[in-house]
C-alpha cells in the first residue's frame, strides 16, 4: 500500500514540504489507519523557509511539527537524517550532533538512533552493522546501547553477531 500511495502522489518534480507529507501521512491515518510514518530522507524535502530565518530555526519548527502530529494522531514518525560529510571520519559511527542541519535533530528527538554500515574493509567486517542508540527519552521503551547484526547478502537478511562488542 505505502509504495502505491507514494507513487500516486509524486508525479511531478517537485519537492515535497514537510507540510505536505504531513497532510498526506494524516489522510492516510484517518482512512487506513496508519500509525507508523517514514520520512527518508530529510535532505529530499524542499526546506524553503524565510529569509530572516535561520537553518537552526526552520528545523526547530519543522521538527516541532512532526512531533505534534505524531502526538497528535498516535502515530510513530521516524525521521530519517543522514550526517554530513565528515571530513575528518576514522572510521567510526558519527554522533547525533553529526546529522547535517541542526543539532535540534538529537535535542528534540524522543528516541535518537544511528545504524552506522562500515565502508572500509581495512576497519573491519564490511558486513556488519552497529546499531547505536544515543537518546531514548522514555526509559520504559529502551536504554542507551549498542547492538551489532551482520548482514548476509546471499538472503538479504540481518541477524544479531555473536561476537561481543563491549567498549573497551
Amino acid at each position: 500500500m505505502a509504495s502505491l500511495w507514494w507513487n500516486n502522489r509524486c508525479e511531478d518534480d517537485a519537492l515535497p514540504s514537510i507540510r505536505w507529507v504531513l497532510s498526506l501521512a494524516k489522510a492516510a491515518v484517518l482512512r487506513y489507519g496508519v500509525r507508523g510514518l517514514v520520512i527518508d530522507p530529510y535532505n529530499e524535502l524542499d526546506h524553503q523557509r524565510p529569509p530572516n530565518m535561520t537553518e537552526t530555526e526552520y528545523v526547530s519548527q519543522m521538527l516541532t511539527l512532526v512531533k505534534r502530529f505524531a502526538q497528535h494522531h498516535s502515530c510513530h514518525v521516524w525521521f530519517v537524517a543522514h550526517p554530513r560529510q565528515l571530513h575528518n571520519w576514522i572510521g567510526g559511527p558519527p554522533n547525533m550532533y553529526d546529522i547535517s542541519g541542526s543539532a535540534h535533530f538529537i535535542n528534540k528527538c524522543d528516541n535518537g538512533i544511528i545504524i552506522h554500515r562500515n565502508r572500509n574493509p581495512d576497519a573491519g567486517d564490511i558486513d556488519q552493522v552497529q546499531i547505536c542508540v544515543r537518546k531514548v527519552r522514555n526509559k520504559v521503551v529502551g536504554t542507551i546501547g549498542d547492538a551489532y547484526l551482520s548482514y548476509n547478502r546471499v538472503t538479504g537478511e540481518f541477524r544479531d553477531t555473536e561476537v561481543d562488542h563491549r567498549r573497551r
